[in-house]
């Protein structure tokens, strides 16, 4: 699925190797997302486009906003990465590689005001809504139109990262 089918979502910016260290990768940053925006702590969903092609549509509640959810992905290879960061990470490295546009897209939880309940009552609270109903609603609209997952959508497709290659390097995974 093309980016452009989504008409909620704002463009953060693409994804670039950083110049002074091959592995390590940031931002750069879309013109019209405010600092303020890329920290922004309310629950988010993210589109990581390949070419313009969703590659993957994730939720995060990170601190630290967008810039926490990417965080992870822009160190290069660190001891501690979990299988999952280590993939995503290899993969983004690998199609900047090959030339290719990846890029980032993001919608965030809209705010509410409703009644909280409290020991004795309730009172008027503004909260964020849960980002996983809106993540579950493009994950679900996704697979309607395109009849499958997007491609590193592992766990919801129940398909393994040992079968993509994309966990070659990683240690206890073999070469």
């Amino acid at each position: 699925m093309d980016i452009s089918y989504i008409k909620t979502m704002t463009r953060v910016g693409s994804i670039i190797k950083r110049l002074d260290h091959d592995k390590k990768l940031k931002f750069l940053y879309d013109e019209k997302i405010s600092k303020s925006l890329r920290k922004d702590d309310r629950g988010r969903v993210y589109a990581l486009c390949v070419d313009g092609a969703i590659v993957k549509i994730g939720g995060s509640q990170a601190k630290g906003g967008i810039d926490g959810t990417y965080s992870a992905y822009f160190g290069g290879f660190a001891p501690k990465m979990s299988l999952r960061t280590y993939c995503v990470w290899n993969y983004i490295r690998q199609q900047i590689e090959l030339g290719k546009k990846v890029e980032v897209y993001c919608v965030w939880a809209d705010t509410v005001t409703v009644p909280v309940p409290t020991m004795t009552g309730s009172e008027e609270q503004t909260i964020t809504i849960d980002f996983h109903a809106i993540e579950n609603n493009f994950v679900k609209e996704y697979v309607e139109k395109e009849g499958k997952y997007p491609y590193l959508n592992m766990q919801e497709s129940g398909n393994k990262w040992i079968d993509t290659g994309l966990s070659e390097g990683y240690p206890g995974m073999g070469k």
